[in-house]
């Protein structure tokens, strides 16, 4: 029963945000100030919500509670399942203070309380060294890459004279460049893009429904968050919106060509976040926000379904293998439907919300080649490689589906079954939103006919494999071994940084350390010296002032 007691608490927090966020949803944006900054602490509790903000709220506390309830199907008996429960709530108060904060500095609270409640999260199993390695990598790669968004605030800070939002966006752009390059940094690394796009994989070991959290609705969405609600002060520098898109590119390709080859569902499924994330960047490079925006709000459903999902079937037969899975359509009937709509939704067909927002996201780089902020060579090129990455995507959510419900199921597993409908409830919650988000989404027929051309391209060239019997395991050993992008951060960086650490403790054990030990040798000398006089004993004392005094007198008698 004392599981339920945080589903109670989650539940009262998801209420709270929807009243609060519900009625700014028609674009009504309001700024509230709470606690007024003084000169001592010029850091002001201030609110913003407007659309954008509300949106991202709903997605992030309705994904949020329905975690909760699946944890205590998933988790409820786990020993420590009390302090996983309230670290999900922290990591939800982070998420809402990133969205609605006005000042810059309460922002970067609640995003470094997300990276703390991140790595708690990941690291759940810390008795396990892969738990722990992975939770490392993550607090260090996105801590490092958080320099450049405190650095970044105080650029806007002495830039724009003030450190709230929304008095920084009522004035005309200056000095884009040097904010948005700082920004980029700090936002690669939290929404794990190229080159610091590793550590979202590695966070596998963390429980399902946390990756499920992390992956749809808070972490990782809070860099495409920040670069939405800030792109009209990053928008007029070209060369920032280059290098985002650019950074999209690689990132949405490498993301697709990884998920391509997993034999594991949850780091396929991690590799398909990071390309999906790009895909939001592209769009927002494109000078595009409705379309990125609307691109996060749709995979937070459908991802956040296809997590749990995945969670379902590792409940049924112990392993995210792919390998250990297979022949569970009819075993599972409500987790391989709910799937299927999720991957569907992933691979873009119509009418899931899926289809609509990568609709939105190709019209707004087609549409950029002759409007927007990137010069038209660079939309073509980042537009051609989102096509790319949609045929891609078609055919590693068609493998994965076809591995995880319609292959033979080996012969030395379990009899499976359906997960408890404390599980597969918010499967199908997560499935009617998948449809429900579709509702008033634009279309663009050319770009759409275009984009289901390619998605079903990708689904038929691998179902033609599956039908010859042919291996849906690529035998692409570069790209197993995910291309050894991560090598740097394993083996050079680490290598180069013990090198560093053993010479600065050479130079401080034999340089700083050498006036101490001389200092302290010093000491110790005078106070034997002193020691042999300070005897306690009364005729050393009388003998030492009587030939004391005998001196004086001689050296007076010879110089007088």
């Amino acid at each position: 029963m004392n599981r339920w007691l945080y589903v109670v608490v989650t539940a009262a927090l998801a209420v709270a945000v929807a009243v609060w966020a519900i009625p700014h949803l028609g674009g009504d944006p309001s700024t509230k100030v709470w606690v007024e900054g003084n000169d001592l602490l010029a850091v002001s509790l201030a609110t913003h919500v407007d659309s954008l903000a509300a949106q991202v709220l709903l997605l992030a506390v309705g994904v949020g509670l329905l975690v909760q309830i699946y944890s205590t199907a998933y988790l409820g008996h786990h020993p420590r399942y009390r302090s996983y429960a309230l670290v999900i709530v922290l990591f939800l108060l982070g998420m809402i203070a990133v969205v609605v904060a006005d000042d810059l500095f309460v922002l970067l609270i609640g995003w470094e309380v997300m990276g703390l409640c991140s790595y708690l999260l990941i690291g759940h199993e810390w008795q396990t060294p892969i738990a722990r390695s992975g939770a490392a990598k993550a607090f260090l790669m996105t801590r490092i890459a958080d320099l450049g968004l405190l650095v970044g605030i105080l650029a806007i800070g002495q830039t724009y004279g003030t450190y709230r939002l929304s008095e920084v966006l009522t004035q005309e752009p200056r000095n884009s460049t040097a904010i948005g390059l700082l920004l980029l940094v700090a936002v690669v690394g939290k929404s794990a893009q190229f080159p610091l796009h590793t550590w979202l994989p590695d966070a596998m070991p963390g429980p399902t429904p946390i990756t499920a959290l992390i992956h749809a609705a808070t972490m990782v969405a809070a860099g495409v968050y920040l670069v939405a609600r800030l792109l009209p002060i990053l928008e007029p520098s070209e060369l920032v919106m280059t290098l985002l898109a650019v950074i999209s590119a690689v990132t949405m390709l490498l993301g697709a060509l990884f998920a391509l080859v997993q034999t594991d569902l949850k780091r396929a499924l991690a590799w398909s976040t990071v390309s999906q994330l790009a895909f939001m960047f592209a769009a927002l490079s494109a000078g595009d926000r409705d379309a990125g925006t609307d691109h996060l709000l749709s995979h937070g459903a459908f991802k956040a379904l296809l997590f749990l999902g995945c969670g379902c079937v590792m409940h049924a037969v112990g392993s995210s293998a792919l390998s250990a899975m297979g022949g569970l359509r009819l075993r599972m009937p409500v987790t391989f439907w709910t799937m299927t709509i999720g991957f569907a939704a992933l691979a873009g067909v119509i009418p899931t919300v899926g289809f609509f927002t990568k609709d939105s996201v190709l019209h707004a780089l087609e549409h950029g080649r002759s409007e927007g902020p990137l010069p038209g060579g660079v939309a073509v090129a980042v537009f051609c490689v989102a096509l790319l990455t949609s045929f891609l995507t078609a055919a590693y959510a068609t493998r994965l589906w076809l591995l995880a419900f319609l292959a033979p199921a080996p012969a030395d597993r379990a009899e499976a079954h359906e997960a408890p409908r404390a599980m597969t409830g918010p499967l199908i919650v997560l499935t009617v939103a998948t449809f429900a988000l579709s509702i008033g989404q634009p279309f663009h027929l050319g770009i759409g006919l275009l984009s289901t051309a390619v998605a079903l391209a990708g689904i038929g060239a691998v179902l033609t494999l599956w039908r010859r019997g042919r291996s849906l395991d690529l035998a692409a050993p570069w790209l197993v071994a995910e291309l050894a992008l991560d090598r740097p951060y394993s083996r050079w960086i680490p290598a180069g940084l013990r090198s560093s650490a053993r010479a600065v403790f050479d130079v401080d054990r034999d340089g700083i350390d050498a006036y101490s030990y001389g200092s302290a040798s010093a000491a110790q000398v005078t106070s034997r010296v002193l020691g042999l006089v300070q005897s306690g004993n009364v005729q050393r004392y009388a003998t030492v002032i009587a030939g004391g005094v005998i001196v004086i007198t001689a050296a007076a008698v010879i110089w007088t």
